[in-house]
């Protein structure tokens, strides 16, 4: 595990985005809000995350894989909300998650093209994301994925309470029907599973 502070103008909250697999900060830079941030990505090895909290609020934001490592990880803090978006904590189930069989095909085929077919189906058939890349190796990217494959069936499951859950009808990578099964109360909205305007609004601290 990885993670990155920013400082806000806002040094009274504290926002914690767990990012999804593949990810780093670098994407997800031009939403900062005025609150501090703490982005925390790469579950290639996963260890209990130490939160600079203080007495102030925290908010915790998960996406995609995001949300199963933030179960799996995250200390047990009062929190002001825990909202997960386009993930859920079943992320290879086939029916509250990425069906087994899609998960360890893009893991058996995993190549520099299929990182590109990846990024594509993630982002809608749009090539936004890839203008602000993260930076990190392809070879880096297929040890993650091999991780999380062994890790998200080896371990078990860890009773979490997520306050809100938002989910995007176009998504591709966690059909929004496997979102909806995980989360019966979720919020479904417009977009595909790399979701800025969600990232945006969020890391803003406004609500959809």
């Amino acid at each position: 595990m990885k993670w990155r502070y920013y400082s806000g103008a806002d040094a009274s909250c504290l926002r914690v985005f767990y990012l999804g697999w593949g990810m780093d900060p670098r994407p997800f830079e031009p939403f900062l809000g005025a609150c501090d941030t703490l982005f925390v990505w790469d579950w290639t090895v996963l260890e209990p995350l130490e939160v600079p909290s203080g007495d102030r609020a925290v908010e915790l934001i998960a996406w995609s894989m995001g949300v199963w490592a933030a179960t799996q990880t995250f200390p047990k803090l009062p929190l002001r909300q825990a909202i997960a978006v386009n993930g859920t904590p079943y992320p290879i189930d086939n029916v509250r998650g990425i069906p087994e069989a899609v998960f360890d095909g893009t893991l058996t085929t995993y190549s520099e093209k299929g990182l590109e077919r990846f990024r594509r189906r993630m982002c809608g058939g749009a090539a936004a994301i890839m203008e602000v890349a993260p930076q990190r190796t392809t070879e880096d990217l297929g040890a993650e994925l091999a991780a999380l494959g062994t890790a998200i069936r080896d371990r078990p499951e860890v009773p979490f309470t997520w306050t809100r859950a938002i989910g995007c009808i176009g998504d591709k990578i966690f059909p929004i029907a496997a979102q909806k099964a995980a989360f019966p109360h979720l919020i479904a909205c417009e977009g595909a599973h790399w979701a800025p305007q969600v990232f945006e609004t969020l890391l803003q601290g406004k609500l959809l």
